[in-house]
Parts: C-alpha cells; sequence; structure tokens
C-alpha cells in the first residue's frame, strides 16, 4: 500500500481478460510507481476481476457483480482515490513508463484541472482498428499541438482531485459521462487541456461489425446526454435526427481536417477512409436515433 500517493491511477474494467495484463504491466513498471496507486475497478463475467487478483495483487481491487458504466466505475474508484491528482486509463490501453510521472509534472506546472494526453494507435496491423482509432481519437493523436480542447477522451485523462470536488462525479447509467463532465467544466469557463506530451496507446476494436454497432451505441448515448445536459428543444432534436447525414459530414470533415494538419498517420488515414466514413455513418444514425427516442 501507497503512503499518501501523489498519484491514484483509476481503471475501469468490462470483459478485458484479453488485454488488462498488458495495461496493468505498464503501469507495474512506471518510473512514478512509488509515487502512486492503482485503482481496478471490474464488473465483469469473463472472469477479468480473478486474473487481475491472482496476477496483480499490489493493485486495490472494488468489484461489482451488475454491469457498471465507466463513469459509475469511475466513481467508485474516486471515492477510494487518495491521490491529491486522478488519473483515468482504459483497460485496453497501454502506457509508456514515464507516462505517471509526465501526468504529475503537467499538473505540477499548469493551473489546469483537467489535462489529457495523447492517445496512439495500440494495434497498427488491423485494418478496421485504424478506421476505428481515427473515428475516436483523432483530435488527440501524437503530434496534435497542446492547448485546450472541448473535450479529450477518459482513455488519457487526468484531474485535481479538486475537480471533482468542485463540480461533482460523473454522470452514471450511460457512456458519454466524460463528455458530459467536461461540459460542465465549459459552462464554469474550465476548458479541458491537452498535453501532448504523456501518452497511450490504444487497442483498438477489430472486428467490423462491433466497430459498427460500437460507433452506432456511442453516437445513441452522445444524444441522450446532449439532450439532458444542454436542454435542447424538441425542434432541435428533430432537425439533427432529419439531417443526420450533414452531421456525418460535418464530423468526416474534422477528421480528415485533423489529419491534414496532423500528419503523424495521414498515409493510414488514406487507405482507412471507407472505414471511418462507416463508422462516422454508424455514430451519426445512432446519434439521430436518439434525438427521436428522447423526443417521445
Amino acid at each position: 500500500m501507497v503512503s499518501e500517493p501523489f498519484l491514484s491511477v483509476i481503471v475501469a474494467t468490462f470483459n478485458a481478460r484479453d488485454t488488462v495484463c498488458h495495461c496493468l504491466r505498464s503501469l507495474a513498471a512506471q518510473t512514478a510507481r512509488p509515487s502512486m496507486e492503482v485503482i481496478v475497478v471490474d464488473s465483469s463475467t469473463d472472469g477479468t476481476a480473478g486474473i487481475v487478483a491472482q496476477e496483480f495483487p499490489w493493485t486495490q481491487r472494488i468489484v461489482f457483480a451488475q454491469r457498471q458504466y465507466c463513469g459509475d466505475a469511475r466513481n467508485a474508484g474516486l471515492a477510494r482515490a487518495r491521490g491529491r491528482v486522478i488519473a483515468f486509463i482504459d483497460a485496453d490501453c497501454t502506457a509508456k513508463s514515464d507516462w505517471a510521472a509526465r501526468v504529475l509534472r503537467a499538473h505540477g506546472r499548469l493551473p489546469d484541472l483537467a489535462i489529457g494526453g495523447a492517445i496512439a494507435n495500440g494495434n497498427p496491423q488491423s485494418f478496421v482498428g485504424w478506421g476505428a482509432y481515427f473515428c475516436e481519437f483523432s483530435d488527440w493523436m501524437p503530434g496534435s499541438p497542446a492547448g485546450p480542447r472541448a473535450d479529450i477522451a477518459g482513455a488519457s485523462m487526468s484531474y485535481k482531485k479538486e475537480a471533482f470536488e468542485r463540480y461533482g462525479d460523473f454522470i452514471g447509467g450511460t457512456y458519454c459521462s466524460d463528455t458530459e463532465f467536461h461540459w460542465r467544466l465549459a459552462r464554469a469557463g474550465l476548458c479541458p487541456r491537452f498535453e501532448p506530451d504523456f501518452e497511450v496507446f490504444h487497442r483498438n476494436i477489430s472486428s467490423f461489425v462491433r466497430f459498427a454497432g460500437h460507433e452506432f451505441e456511442h453516437g445513441r448515448s452522445f444524444a441522450r446526454v446532449r439532450v439532458r445536459a444542454q436542454g435542447l428543444k424538441p425542434w432541435r432534436r428533430g432537425a439533427y435526427a432529419l439531417f443526420f447525414i450533414l452531421v456525418a459530414a460535418k464530423i468526416f470533415c474534422q477528421i480528415a481536417g485533423r489529419n491534414i494538419k496532423n500528419p503523424v498517420y495521414f498515409k493510414e488515414f488514406c487507405f482507412s477512409l471507407p472505414l471511418v466514413l462507416g463508422g462516422v455513418i454508424a455514430w451519426s444514425l445512432g446519434e439521430a436515433f436518439g434525438y427521436v427516442r428522447s423526443c417521445r
């Protein structure tokens, strides 16, 4: 047990037996490990909790019998965390050995309450994986400029603990809980900050069916969360749903623009264009469905 850690790292896991060992080994190898604790919050049905308990007994573990969305799991970890800085990494990510040290360094030199890092492709051999990567993480690719962002993915995200003391926990029962939290910060004039100095490698979905379903479900969750958080009028929900193809075109152009400005993966973006387009359309259809359902 680490005494008064500077950093609490929270890993939310759900049926992650194929990836969680890689994630936790990368955390075990952190140069800042003496100044950190790792809390694994698991609600799996595939034996992930047993694997973590057997192979990584140095972690703290919180186990749920029922499925917990990321926001719910992260809230459970927050209640246990003792660090003055809280970092999140996904179970399908691995971190460079200086990731935790760079997180602490960033919070030491910057006043921002929320600071996220770069997300690189962790399975570049997968064609479908590239499509999934660009649909999810194009705004935080390695080499992207530092600065404020409207949103940063929870795969490599960190906060000063006072962020939660001042603005509450993540919402539960849905995807996109981190996005909603960042909207709360933005309403207070506190946008998250992107710092490319600390980086993780994300292992992306490699099945096209799972990829399309994942994008649809996340788009639907985004719509539900947006309606709840921003109080969208029924006519606006209907307009977004009716013109979903324009939403898809806008998202695709944003992804393309990021890859033109930061060509670190430009060749891979070009050959995965059909997959990126398919993923964007799946997201937009899910978003439209979410708006239509919320109008009832």
